[in-house]
């Protein structure tokens, strides 16, 4: 029997809003569900509650961020359930998974494909990433968003301005981190050898961060878009900024890529926001793999 599931997590930036906008709505119609609140800071701990939570036929609504959403999708990746829908509702900060807010109309909506990008460390298995992935300076400050007084202050910033106080926050990060440079690399698009580089961009979707905007939307393809840049000065940048800005951000279509360090090395790396930190990194790979495929309510 089909069961509706949502997704709670207390710390998500728009948190309060989920018991008039979610769960009432859902009392309201006489849908019944069930819920599962996350309760750890970390991610894979989160997913593991998930997999034993989850079951066949399930349909899951996300009532959070794009953090949540990312491991409530890599938890039915993981257990291969079939018959099973992912809604993603936007009540976290950058909503860049999904947006809509009313569960009804989300729930009304028939699901599309969602392939999502796998990344392995070292060879090994580590996370699936259905949005974007990003590797050094931006991961960095993208693990500032994650800390408690920075969701605090998002709670409490109206929504009008709260994309101009994520931008002031990430300024201030950026100006404090920006000479932060990610280990000489090559990859198997170029033998080359990287010494420059603050940051590596997969991106999937047509949005990532709420700031990177794409024309294509990659996620129901066997591609990704793939960038490299140096941000530690500005100006050198501005061209970026503009086209990221509006709709145009420079990626090259992907189907796998590989990043080999030329010596073992600490990389922060993060997926929708959730931030790590592996030490002892050789290599890192990112492709898509045609049978992971998640059922996605989304409204357009």
């Amino acid at each position: 029997m089909e069961r509706l599931v949502v997704v709670l997590n207390p710390n998500s930036t728009r948190a309060k809003r989920v018991q008039s906008g979610v769960l009432d709505r859902l009392n309201d119609s006489g849908r019944t569900h069930d819920t599962l609140i996350t309760k750890y800071p970390d991610t894979e701990a989160n997913i593991d509650t998930m997999l034993e939570f989850f079951r066949n036929g399930d349909t899951i609504l996300t009532a959070a961020g794009d953090g949540t959403a990312m491991q409530a999708m890599n938890a039915v990746l993981r257990t291969n359930l079939e018959n099973t829908r992912i809604g993603p509702l936007g009540y976290g900060n950058f909503q860049d998974i999904g947006r809509e807010q009313d569960p009804l109309k989300l729930l009304s909506t028939e699901p599309i494909a969602w392939n999502p990008m796998t990344l392995k460390v070292n060879g090994d298995y580590f996370r699936h990433a259905p949005a974007y992935a990003t590797f050094g300076l931006t991961a960095l400050a993208a693990s500032k968003f994650g800390g408690q007084s920075s969701r605090n202050h998002m709670r409490h910033t109206p929504d009008k301005l709260r994309l101009l106080s994520s931008i002031g926050q990430l300024g201030i990060d950026y100006f404090a981190l920006r000479r932060h440079k990610l280990p000489p690399f090559t990859t198997n698009l170029n033998n080359k050898q990287q010494n420059i580089a603050t940051d590596i961009f997969a991106i999937n979707s047509p949005r990532a961060g709420r700031i990177i905007r794409l024309k294509e939307d990659y996620s129901a393809s066997n591609d990704f878009g793939f960038h490299i840049s140096d941000l530690s000065r500005i100006w050198p940048n501005v061209p970026f900024g503009i086209q990221a800005s509006t709709g145009h951000a420079p990626t090259t279509p992907m189907q796998e890529l590989i990043i080999r360090f030329e010596e073992p090395s600490t990389i922060p790396l993060q997926t929708e926001g959730e931030f790590a930190i592996p030490s002892e990194v050789e290599a890192i790979s990112i492709h898509k793999d045609p049978t992971d495929v998640l059922r996605v309510l989304k409204s357009t």
